[in-house]
């Protein structure tokens, strides 16, 4: 499983989808439709990581030649990431080859106290593994991981924020020349909200501080290794062991014994026998002068043996194990929350042209009936338009001005995705079948299934949003249309029927909150006034909901 993305990328890819957020949906559908089309086939044909990685890219492009590349919070964050692994590599180096040479440090008067290394390289290292283990069992009885539940990773984790905070803050202070002030503002925007876009990809962000911690464990236990080595093979060193306790040289055979089980199928040398061990005990009356050199330097190899299996082997195997997690979480990465879906079926959407050129002149009223296709995936029904005429077709007298050539002309077989719409219960009977269908397939590239009320006073909301879910699970829709009149003020109970609706349909869906302006006599789908636009974009994006898109119903 190959893959497509890094970190850097998603951050980027939540970068520029935060860009968009405001924007004309008109200006934003053209732009990735033209991404679209100038594509290679193979990549239009590709699965959903694939062609969106093109997005990214093409995106990336566009933001270079404004100036603003080096600007990119993804690079950003690959830096100091890239920051962190190097101190923590030196600084892993560095401490437990210094740590080591000072316990290692030998006059000629008293031996390396055995007891002491091992307490400071292998004990510890192997307690700290244990408890590890331990909170990571009863995290998991829990339903948690203990990546998310640590306080150590979540240390690292604020310092690195804080850190990327200062240094966006620094290069776009440099780069505001470069780029304009609207864009600048959505980089400010933007990295404060680093905290939910952690939530939103889980342990792919918080897996990284995981390994910097492991890169500092195993480059320490390399350190006294290295440390250990160059000081047996470059100095005579004497190694001993001493207690004030009544321990005999049995029991620390045994204990030896037991520690040295992982590699107890190699040769003698690398493990103390009885009397070496008894011989290489120190009595503070007597000295070292009445001791055998082969006793005192039996203990070495062991010490050596006992860092590897017990300090340098467990971070090497963790460091392992949680870069593979990390690779293949990013491989599985689908991208089938609406919020990407919704950029995807706008580059897929071609673009309607509603003037034509000097064609036959259609007279009377012209609606657009959809109609499913039987050869349909399975997870998207199709729909083909077909207008319907009354009462008569006449060649026009007058020539037609050209059409715009940056749209496309529809093609009626193209299929389209189907979806639900949710009209409330006051203007269900006022709003025009034909015109709401129209209007949901010229400006949003869907093709309407079903309408149905919400806010009625035989159902309550329980059983209303119980009957959409079936709904959508019969016409195979995975997004959710609902209408609302904006110069009416948003008010909580819409918020927290919201809220209720993304439970009930679950994360992927988009939920397309569609506004129109105050009804006249002959409809209710009129623009929308900037001041109410403006409040409700206030008020859908303190909801924190990643695939609620806002958009205005009618072109003003």
């Amino acid at each position: 499983m190959k893959k497509l993305w890094n970190i850097e990328d998603l951050i980027d890819l939540e970068f520029f989808l935060n860009q968009d957020n405001g924007e004309d949906l008109d200006s934003i559908a053209a732009r990735d439709r033209k991404i679209y089309t100038e594509l290679p086939s193979a990549i239009k044909e590709s699965k959903t990581p694939k062609l969106l990685r093109a997005w990214l890219s093409s995106r990336r492009k566009a933001l270079l030649q404004e100036g603003g590349e080096a600007a990119l919070p993804g690079r950003t964050w690959k830096e100091i990431l890239y920051l962190f692994f190097s101190v923590a590599l030196f600084a892993g180096l560095f401490s437990g080859g210094g740590l080591a040479f000072s316990f290692l440090a030998y006059s000629g008067k008293e031996p390396v106290n055995v007891a002491a290394y091992f307490t400071v390289f292998v004990l510890a290292q192997a307690v700290l593994f244990l408890l590890l283990a331990g909170s990571a069992f009863f995290r998991r009885i829990q339903g948690k991981h203990i990546i998310e539940a640590s306080l150590l990773y979540r240390l690292l984790h604020r310092l690195f924020t804080a850190l990327l905070h200062k240094f966006m803050a620094g290069v776009q202070k440099k780069t505001s020349q470069k780029v304009s002030a609207e864009t600048r503002l959505k980089w400010s925007v933007y990295t404060s909200s680093i905290k939910q876009i952690r939530q939103r990809y889980g342990l792919l962000f918080l897996r990284p501080f995981f390994l910097v911690v492991q890169v500092f464990g195993v480059c320490f236990n390399i350190g006294v290794l290295a440390a250990t080595l160059f000081k047996v093979i470059g100095a005579d060193l004497a190694f001993g062991w001493q207690s004030t306790l009544q321990v005999t040289s049995a029991s620390v055979h045994n204990l030896v014994h037991w520690t040295a089980l992982p590699w107890s199928w190699l040769p003698k040398l690398f493990i103390p026998t009885l009397s070496q061990i008894d011989g290489s005990r120190l009595v503070l009356k007597e000295g070292i002068y009445h001791l055998v050199n082969t006793d005192l330097t039996s203990w070495w190899p062991f010490l050596c043996l006992s860092v590897l299996c017990y300090g340098l082997l467990p971070r090497m195997i963790l460091l392992i194990i949680v870069s593979i997690q990390q690779y293949r979480d990013l491989a599985g990465l689908d991208f089938q929350q609406g919020y990407f879906r919704q950029t995807l079926h706008r580059m897929r959407t071609p673009q309607v042209s509603t003037v034509a050129r000097t064609e036959p002149k259609l007279t009377g009223t012209t609606r657009l009936e959809p109609h499913r296709k039987s050869d349909r995936e399975p997870d998207i029904i199709g729909a083909k338009l077909t207008p319907t005429t009354i009462p008569t077709i006449q060649e026009s007298t007058q020539e037609q001005p050209p059409a715009d050539d940056s749209l496309e002309t529809f093609d009626p077989d193209a299929p389209l995705a189907p979806i639900i719409a949710l009209i409330p219960d006051e203007l269900l009977a006022d709003c025009s079948s034909g015109e709401l269908e129209q209007q949901v397939c010229n400006r949003l590239g869907y093709v309407l299934s079903q309408r149905l009320p919400f806010w009625t006073l035989e159902q309550n909301e329980e059983e209303e949003l119980a009957a959409l879910k079936k709904a959508m699970e019969q016409d195979k829709s995975r997004d959710v249309f609902v209408l609302l009149e904006a110069w009416q003020p948003p008010i909580e109970e819409l918020f927290s029927w919201l809220e209720q609706l993304r439970q009930t349909i679950g994360s992927a869906p988009v939920i397309l909150l569609a506004l129109v302006g105050k009804p006249t006599p002959q409809t209710i789908l009129t623009t929308v006034q900037p001041q109410h636009l403006q409040i409700w974009q206030q008020k859908t994006t303190a909801l924190g909901d990643p695939g609620l898109q806002l958009i205005e119903l009618v072109k003003s």
